[in-house]
């Protein structure tokens, strides 16, 4: 049986490093796999798949930043016996410019795909990986099962170079 992917679509596909995972995956059959490829590019799902990543990383960082910040004041209130405008105002100001800054970056990154509720959503503090990846992928089970198989290949792939870099600096 003949591949139903054309050469315009198999070029593209070749583009997409989660279009390209799915081709390699051995437990799926061509037919799969191809319902998963013009899936992936005609919804561009590679794009929101990319944004969701970059989102997870940056609620990871921001959490680290959040953790350091959220203490600092609960410590200054202990010892000064006061929280003001001066000890609130980088709470507020990296919390609104973290906002800002993902609402834009959203926008650019996907560019129509998604409507603005569901930009404004996702830019809410830790929830936008998690948002994406239910709105665009929990609804088709073939999918949702090839995106965490994808989700648990980079993770591993992450956690190598993560283990590799401290393994290094011995």
């Amino acid at each position: 049986m003949g591949s139903d992917i054309s050469y315009q679509e198999k070029c593209a596909c070749a583009q997409s490093s989660f279009c390209t995972y799915v081709e390699g995956l051995e437990n799926y059959s061509q037919v799969e796999k191809d319902y998963l490829t013009k899936i992936i590019l005609g919804n561009n799902l590679s794009g929101i798949l990319y944004v969701s990543s970059a989102l997870a990383a940056w609620s990871f960082i921001v959490g680290i930043i959040d953790a350091m910040l959220f203490p600092g004041v609960i410590v200054y209130a202990i010892f000064h016996g006061v929280i003001d405008y001066k000890v609130l105002t980088p709470l507020i100001v990296f919390s609104v410019g973290n906002f800002v800054a993902k609402l834009i970056y959203i926008a650019a990154n996907l560019k129509g795909k998604v409507k603005f509720y569901d930009i404004f959503i996702t830019a809410l503090p830790y929830a936008g990986s998690a948002y994406l990846l239910k709105k665009f992928f929990v609804n088709d089970q073939l999918l949702f099962k090839a995106v965490i198989s994808y989700l648990k290949m980079k993770k591993d792939i992450v956690k190598k170079k993560i283990f590799r870099m401290f393994r290094n600096n011995r």
